[in-house]
């Protein structure tokens, strides 16, 4: 393996995207982690492996779907308030009750039989030669009576009996057997992040356990002198304690990245502190977790920009790095990196590597926009599809020149411009609320975009992608994604 010579002009996004298809193509397929056996309970959030096929229908048997009375529906067709038919109650079935064997629908005396049932209790069987119970009339649409009222009927045959004035269709509250689910029906084809909501119909045919793709691990390290934690260790060992010095900030984008991570359904692990800002000291940390083999993915932040302070690509290049890009025309997050590293241990895939920025919306605009989908191209996921809303507030991508594109170079918009300029891909978070009962979406782009200020995010909950090449206007139609995996919002 050896490094591209890349241009330093940033690549269009759609470019980056499809050099992440690419990679992720390779990585899949020399992927050696088999599936993994989960139960039901805990597969939520992970990726099928394979088709999952229903052993049984569902459901099993017909069943009743209210309670009331199974009978035969076509003795009931002239039923009318003038013209009544009588039935004698031959039994009551209930939920998990043998199934009944009801030898005629019609009784020695003449008079039409049938069962009193419950919701969800099996519909009685009939012999071969007998018309068999079809159908189930709701408990409110009849009325018992007494013998007395019940023309010809023998009291030695039972001495229960309803009255029904009208008629009762075929299969009414009667649910078919396979009805919901038939064996064999696929369920969920691979690929599929599985959801809460899967579990209703795969409990329902019995499925206890599924199989799912092994999930990402993946190492996180923060870069920075100035940054600090108080629950980790340095990656040199020393305890990292609170320091009041004001050359001194809180590390944002580690534990961002790990709550991230696992909310897109991969086993992260945070791997330190960088806080020197050493090359050797990231090349080395990198070359230890090569050599353990125990991840599929490497992110740092910071220390990406081109100069003097972005050392991380002479450490990928004096690993033998390969870079799929360095620098996107996306907004934030222009000094991006993707590289592949070769294996260091025998038998062991491809690391793939991001180098994001630092500043903490860089870094989660870059999560979501870089890792996320190289993430479901890895374990072949469809991508995340944009809904539309309607964009509020007027905002401009106008500029009367295109910039230099070199990766990292500073981009100057025009006055007043709140998207970017039109050479770039921009990420705005924003708010979107739904209207006219969740048919029309209304999107406003958060006030200060500025790539270190945090405090939006508490109000934010989702992107807006403005496409590059498009001025946007007030009422235009953008592309947006939820800000996380977790889709809990009443628009979603």
């Amino acid at each position: 393996m050896h490094t591209k010579h890349l241009k330093t002009m940033a690549m269009q996004y759609k470019a980056a995207l499809e050099e992440l298809q690419n990679a992720a193509y390779d990585v899949s397929r020399r992927r050696t982690r088999t599936e993994e056996l989960v139960r039901l309970e805990d597969s939520v959030g992970r990726i099928t492996a394979k088709d999952i096929l229903s052993p049984e229908s569902t459901p099993p048997f017909d069943i009743a779907a209210s309670d009331g009375f199974a009978m035969t529906s076509s003795v009931t067709i002239n039923a009318s308030p003038s013209n009544p038919i009588y039935f004698r109650v031959m039994g009551t079935i209930m939920q998990g009750n043998k199934p009944l064997l009801i030898p005629s629908c019609r009784g020695p005396d003449g008079i039409h039989q049938c069962m009193e049932i419950m919701v969800g209790a099996r519909f009685p069987d009939t012999t071969e030669d007998m018309t068999y119970m079809d159908a189930c009339a709701w408990v409110n649409d009849v009325r018992e009576v007494p013998l007395s009222e019940v023309p010809n009927a023998d009291p030695q045959l039972g001495s229960r009996f309803i009255m029904l004035t009208k008629p009762v269709t075929t299969n009414a509250n009667r649910r078919r057997a396979g009805a919901n689910i038939g064996k064999g029906d696929r369920l969920i084809r691979p690929g599929t992040r599985i959801r809460s909501s899967h579990v209703l119909p795969l409990a329902t045919v019995g499925i206890k356990e599924v199989a799912v793709e092994p999930l990402l691990r993946v190492g996180v390290w923060s870069t920075g002198r100035e940054i600090v934690r108080t629950d980790v260790n340095w990656a040199d060992g020393t305890i990292a304690t609170k320091k009041t010095d004001a050359r001194y900030i809180y590390d944002a984008d580690g534990p961002y990245l790990m709550a991230a991570l696992k909310e897109w359904s991969t086993e992260p692990t945070f791997l330190g502190l960088l806080a020197d800002d050493e090359p050797a000291t990231l090349e080395r940390a990198l070359r230890e977790a090569m050599a353990t083999d125990k991840f599929d993915i490497l992110i740092t932040t910071g220390a990406a920009t081109p100069g003097r302070s972005g050392f991380v690509r002479s450490v990928i290049e004096n690993l033998g790095g390969e870079f799929h890009f360095h620098g996107v025309a996306m907004r934030p997050g222009a000094t991006a990196m993707f590289a592949s590293l070769k294996p260091t241990t025998p038998n062991s895939g491809l690391v793939s590597f991001f180098g994001l920025p630092g500043d903490p919306c860089a870094t989660a605009a870059c999560f979501r926009f870089l890792v996320v989908p190289y993430l479901q191209f890895v374990r072949g996921e469809r991508p995340d599809k944009p809904f539309l809303a309607t964009l509020e507030l007027r905002v401009s991508t106008r500029q009367d020149s295109e910039p230099n594109m070199d990766a990292g170079a500073p981009v100057e918009a025009s006055v007043g411009n709140d998207c970017g300029p039109l050479c770039l891909d921009c990420f705005r978070h924003g708010r979107v609320t739904a209207s006219e009962g969740g048919r029309h979406k209304v999107v406003r782009i958060s006030k200060d975009q500025s790539p270190g200020k945090t405090y939006p995010f508490i109000d934010a909950n989702c992107w807006i992608h403005l496409p590059h090449g498009q001025e946007i206007v007030a009422g235009a139609m953008v592309p947006c994604l939820s800000l996380s995996a977790c889709r809990d919002e009443d628009w979603q």
